[in-house]
């Protein structure tokens, strides 16, 4: 019964293929020109759906698109200008001309630029103007964020006076690139970490006249070492900045502490206080001296 029961089932296997196989020869030239009107419709549709929207946007709608695309780009255009706008540098802010007498006809004109800033530097020229007579135009710059002194030193004028004003021209805006700082901040504390100590003011008497000298420690904490670090010694009685100097040292190698002496001559103030402000232009890199053996490529790269 089993070998029976094998063989009805490989008839029937067989009789079934039989079916299919002649379906298929009989079906098979109908099959494919179904196959191929149906490829013809579809091609025939997309060419039909490609002309209509050509013909509707060249012809029947030109004028509208036209439209719509000018209407698109002004938008654009006015969006680009508040964008812009919205993140343009913000005016450097001047503190008053202070002026002090240093005797003997010579004046020193001191005040405080502020750079509101924290994402944009400047470079910039200034003169100072006493009574319409401009002082030397200097040039100088700021960092983002940073407010710093401007000075004009022993300026000579027969007739006294007691105010002035400054001129800040040519602004030449830089912006900060992340990709190279990354968070501007950390980046110059990791550059800008002098630390000041034991700052005092003390007068010597001399045979003809009385000596001011401002003494300190500075220390230069950071990985990098500067050429021409300028120090602004400013003097103080209570909150009143009374007088002002400043000192350039020609080398600061990473790790260096140094006693620094500046002797102040003429009219003495009566000073409780002395702040010593850095002036480094961190962006300049020939402000920073290269490791042995290192290329100006090797130090920008270490720099920035």
């Amino acid at each position: 019964m089993s070998g029976e029961n094998f063989l009805l089932e490989e008839e029937t296997s067989f009789k079934r293929f039989y079916r299919l196989s002649s379906w298929w020869v009989e079906n098979r030239t109908l099959l494919k020109r179904i196959v191929l009107i149906g490829v013809v419709v579809i091609e025939a549709t997309m060419l039909l759906w490609a002309s209509w929207h050509l013909l509707n946007a060249f012809a029947i709608r030109h004028g509208a698109e036209r439209l719509s695309v000018a209407s698109m780009v002004a938008i654009g255009q006015q969006d680009l200008h508040q964008y812009t706008l919205a993140n343009a540098a913000v005016d450097l802010e001047v503190d008053r001309v202070q002026v002090f007498s240093i005797g003997d006809g010579r004046y020193d004109l001191y005040t405080t630029l502020e750079n509101p800033n924290d994402d944009w530097w400047a470079r910039f020229t200034y003169t100072f103007e006493v009574e319409g007579v401009e002082v030397e135009t200097k040039e100088g710059f700021v960092l983002p964020g940073e407010t710093k002194p401007l000075v004009a030193f022993a300026y000579e004028s027969e007739v006294p006076f007691s105010s002035g004003r400054i001129l800040i021209d040519d602004v030449s805006w830089q912006r900060v690139d992340r990709h190279m700082v990354g968070d501007y901040a950390v980046w110059e504390t990791d550059r800008l970490n002098l630390s000041v100590s034991d700052a005092q003011f003390v007068t010597t008497e001399d045979v003809q006249e009385t000596i001011g000298t401002s003494r300190f420690t500075i220390e230069n904490q950071t990985a990098f070492s500067y050429y021409d670090v300028g120090l602004f010694i400013v003097l103080k009685r209570g909150n009143a900045v009374v007088g002002v100097n400043r000192t350039v040292l020609p080398s600061f190698d990473s790790g260096e502490s140094l006693d620094v002496r500046v002797n102040w001559f003429g009219t003495l103030p009566d000073v409780t206080q002395v702040e010593v402000i850095p002036e480094i232009d961190l962006f300049d890199l020939s402000g920073y001296k290269a490791l042995e053996g290192e290329t100006p490529l090797d130090t920008r790269t270490r720099v920035f």
